[in-house]
């Protein structure tokens, strides 16, 4: 009986010391607000070109859901990475496309998935819209 609870007690102890290491790994794989933000910009922020305005995306906002492992659909159908952890989130953003008289600013919000892709590094994919786009002028940017 001695050695089955000291059995019992090495493992409890075993994993309430390895618990803080665990939770500090679960926290690294949750996206943040700034993670969300440079992937976004990285989609949508572009130069200008001899044929293409400058554009730049602004986050206005971010809402993050209960994190889930990816679906069987998510893998196979929308190219997840199995084992991958999904977040899902409501983001809103503007993307605005600066002309030479006026700025076309364009407010959406959608339904997103926030993962780490076959490279690890953070993924977005959009999808519902959540709500109706909101076009608008503004002045030029000096």
């Amino acid at each position: 009986m001695s050695s089955r609870f000291s059995k019992s007690a090495l493992n409890a102890l075993f994993i309430i010391s390895i618990m803080p290491v665990y939770l500090a790994g679960a926290a690294d794989n949750s996206p943040t607000k700034a993670d969300v933000e440079n992937v976004m910009k990285g989609t949508w922020d572009k130069t200008a070109s001899s044929f293409n305005p400058k554009t730049s995306l602004t986050l206005n906002s971010i809402r993050f859901g209960e994190a889930y492992k990816a679906t069987v659909q998510e893998i196979q159908v929308e190219g997840i990475p199995a084992k991958a952890i999904v977040t899902p989130a409501i983001v809103d953003f503007t993307v605005r496309t600066y002309h030479v008289k006026d700025t076309n600013a364009l407010q959406r919000v959608r339904e997103a998935r926030i993962y780490r892709d076959k490279m690890g590094e953070w993924a977005v994919m959009t999808g519902s819209v959540k709500g109706q786009d909101i076009t608008f002028q503004e002045p030029v940017e000096k």
